[in-house]
């Protein structure tokens, strides 16, 4: 390592080393070249100076929009035209022949350049500082009036003044002319020193030297005796020297301040980013650390709320009213929880933490649970709901049926919100076969079309984004504004797109396309037939509920034993193992977020300890933090419940794990309401209910049902809340049914 670093100084400094050595041996080669002959060395020493001038031009106009300094600029555009008239005293040398008509063009062009060039640097103070603005262009032409005017005064006027005299040497125009440049330069170095504030420290050093070099220059070629003399190729020397010195001053301002200004502010913008990123990953756990711990108190009283609507509508003493009551409440609930949901789901994605899983589901199942949903909604709107799904859809598929489900609820939820009139129909076909549905995997195409509002053409996109609602005068638009931003994030997720064609006042339609794998047809899925309330076979079990909200162990406890189990609490983790070691209770339904010891490391000592390792666990949270996987694998539980509960799905959970037989006889307690068979209202109005119901004429059922209630028949209530119950659900085939079997008793009779 040593080695190296030394190797590495040893190249520097030879590469720092080669620049010196080659304007040593350039100053070497000139002198030399003097003693050979003066004229070569002359023009050699003129050349030299004058290809250095042009570049101080050229760098000097290249960046000129890059250098702060106008002093700089101004001096650098007029070294193009000091340049050019040196070219020209060059090539007027005596011994050129060039130009032969006339013998004293040379020192009369040194003269005027010399004048030219101190006056240039006197002048350029007045545009030292940002107020006053150079402009490139007409300082250009300025010059080249002033350089024609010159080279005519010498060259076609010839009024300009002797120099230089065979046989007399110099002229005293000349001497003094040379004594009165100095004088100039010396008036530039002390505007220099009094504006030195306005220079860079360096750039002020090697301006001055240039300005000192170009004086020793001058009072050099007035007191030299010969062209072969030591003060001759002195004041050429220091000539270059001055000319190098502005070069250098020029590069530095021109070029190397520029690249260490953008270098500078690159690494600044760098660092700037670092941070904005590293605030903007602060800001993003912030979000999602405000979220999951909204997400945690919203849901903790809703599970209350829904809890209890749930447990309430099994009351077989409930009439109508109350029914639809707990109804709104659970429909307001749920489109509460929809909307924490979607903000929720909003911020997982935009993390990058929503992830797809796919499961083979039975596809026809799936398409006509989500219809009948919507059919509902369409129905209380008084709009048409039609399904179209294609004769060739295979039974079941490979896919993940919740995001899925949420795209399609979002996209036919909105089509029955936005429509009035006309309806929404549900299209789903299989695609043509392409590319991107290899093998055994299937193209669905899902479409959903309304006659609704419709949407602007220059809305289209805008639909999409986040929060984004469509206003239209005369409606309000309840929702976050997040479900199709939400529905094309998560097709993108499918590696698939959601797309839109509309006609403002006609209707829209959205449609996309997605590859699902095969799979074998499902079997009826007997869990979504049953019911809450229901009753299990064998032995009593024992359930223990554990959270420090009384009000959450209260209605999990009122649902679990309306079932049969035998209920245990405890407020905290300490307390659930006192209880699963004294009570041993065969299922525990525990909380995470608790005071002291939580459900994280309750089920921790639990996994530990030899007594209580194999005790079944499900995890109930509000949180969105965790996911199921996580809650299995990571932390240990054996099923992950997600508040506010659904008691369906939570029985369907419990009996599962404990691998219960739910009696075939157990429904919800409304059933045996449904069941009996009250007193006939009459053959008219069993008849007019019945065509009623044949055509599914849900507000004429309704309306009936009503003028029946207002009647003064007797003994009709009982048969009123039988027929309003099936309506509730909307099960209209089974009241159809049921009205069917007055009739036939009608007929024996």
């Amino acid at each position: 390592m040593i080695e190296k670093k030394y190797a590495s100084n040893f190249y520097e400094n030879i590469m720092n080393f080669i620049p010196i050595l080659f304007c040593v041996s350039a100053l070497i080669g000139l002198y030399l070249t003097s003693l050979y002959s003066y004229l070569l060395f002359h023009t050699f020493a003129e050349m030299f100076s004058i290809v250095i001038a042009y570049g101080i031009f050229i760098v000097g106009w290249s960046s000129r929009k890059y250098i702060k300094n106008n002093y700089v600029v101004f001096i650098a555009i007029a070294y193009f035209f000091i340049a050019t008239l040196d070219m020209l005293h060059t090539l007027s040398y005596k011994g050129m022949n060039i130009f032969t008509d006339y013998d004293y063009y040379a020192n009369q062009l040194w003269i005027a350049t010399r004048y030219m060039e101190s006056v240039t640097l006197l002048v350029a103070f007045l545009f030292i500082g940002e107020k006053r603005v150079i402009r490139p262009y007409l300082l250009f032409s300025v010059y080249v009036a002033v350089t024609g005017a010159i080279i005519a005064s010498i060259f076609y006027w010839k009024i300009f003044p002797i120099c230089f005299v065979d046989g007399a040497g110099l002229t005293s125009f000349k001497k003094g002319s040379e004594y009165i440049i100095s004088g100039i330069l010396l008036v530039d170095i002390f505007l220099l020193r009094v504006y030195k504030n306005k220079f860079n420290k360096r750039i002020f050093k090697q301006i001055s030297w240039s300005l000192l070099f170009t004086i020793l220059s001058e009072l050099s070629f007035t007191f030299y005796i010969s062209n072969y003399g030591l003060s001759n190729l002195v004041g050429h020397y220091f000539k270059i020297f001055s000319f190098f010195l502005i070069y250098k001053a020029i590069i530095e301002t021109g070029i190397d301040n520029p690249y260490k200004i953008i270098f500078k502010e690159l690494v600044d913008k760098e660092k700037l980013l670092v941070r904005a990123k590293t605030e903007a990953e602060a800001a993003n756990r912030a979000k999602s650390e405000f979220l999951a711990n909204m997400s945690h108190e919203l849901r903790t009283p809703l599970n209350g709320i829904l809890g209890y609507a749930q447990i309430l509508s099994w009351d077989a003493g409930m009439g109508p009213d109350q029914l639809d009551g707990l109804e709104t409440i659970q429909r307001s609930g749920r489109h509460l929880l929809n909307l924490i949901n979607e903000i929720l789901d909003m911020a997982r994605i935009e993390a990058g933490k929503m992830e797809i899983a796919d499961q083979p589901f039975s596809l026809r199942n799936f398409l006509q649970n989500i219809s009948r949903m919507l059919a509902i909604k369409a129905q209380e709107k008084e709009i048409d709901f039609t399904t179209v799904f294609g004769e060739n859809l295979p039974q079941a598929i490979v896919a993940d049926e919740k995001r899925l489900g949420q795209v399609l609820i979002n996209l036919l939820g909105n089509a029955v919100k936005f429509t009035d009139h006309g309806g929404v129909e549900f299209c789903v076909t299989v695609a043509d076969a392409g590319p991107e549905a290899p093998g055994g995997d299937v193209r669905l195409r899902f479409e959903v079309r309304d006659t609704g509002v419709g949407v602007p053409d220059d809305k289209l996109e805008a639909v999409f984004e986040p929060f984004e609602q469509l206003r239209t005068p005369g409606r309000s638009s309840p929702g976050a504004g997040l479900g199709l931003a939400i529905s094309r994030k998560l097709l993108s997720l499918m590696d698939e797109d959601l797309h839109v064609s509309s006609t403002l006042g006609v209707g829209s339609v959205f449609w996309f396309e997605l590859t699902a794998g095969r799979a074998a047809a499902a079997g009826s899925d007997a869990a979504s037939k049953r019911r809450c309330c229901r009753s299990y076979k064998g032995p009593r079990r024992k359930i223990l509920i554990v959270d420090d909200d009384v009000e959450n162990r209260k209605v999990l406890r009122a649902a679990l034993e309306l079932s049969g189990f035998e209920i245990l609490e405890a407020g905290d983790g300490e307390e659930a193992l006192e209880q699963l070691a004294e009570a041993a209770p065969d299922l525990t339904f525990m909380d995470l977020v608790m005071p002291g010891l939580d459900g994280f490391g309750a089920i921790q000592k639990i996994r530990s300890d030899p007594r209580l390792q194999d005790s079944l666990v499900v995890a109930a949270t509000a949180s969105a933090r965790i996911s199921e996987d996580a809650a299995k694998n990571g932390h240990g539980f054996d099923s992950l419940a997600f508040k506010p509960l659904n008691f369906d799905k939570v029985l369907t959970l419990v009996g599962d794990l404990l691998s219960l037989e739910w009696n075939d006889d157990a429904s919800a307690p409304h059933a045996a309401a449904r069941t009996k068979t009250p007193p006939s209202p009459g053959a008219d109005a069993v008849e007019l209910l019945y065509d009623l119901a044949k055509v599914g004429d849900v507000s004429g059922l309704r309306d009936a049902l009503g003028e029946l209630e207002q009647s003064d028949r007797k003994n009709v209530a009982a048969f009123i809340e039988a027929a309003r119950l099936l309506l509730h659900d909307f099960k209209v085939k089974e009241l159809r049914e049921w009205l069917n079997r007055y009739r036939e008793e009608a007929n024996e009779v």
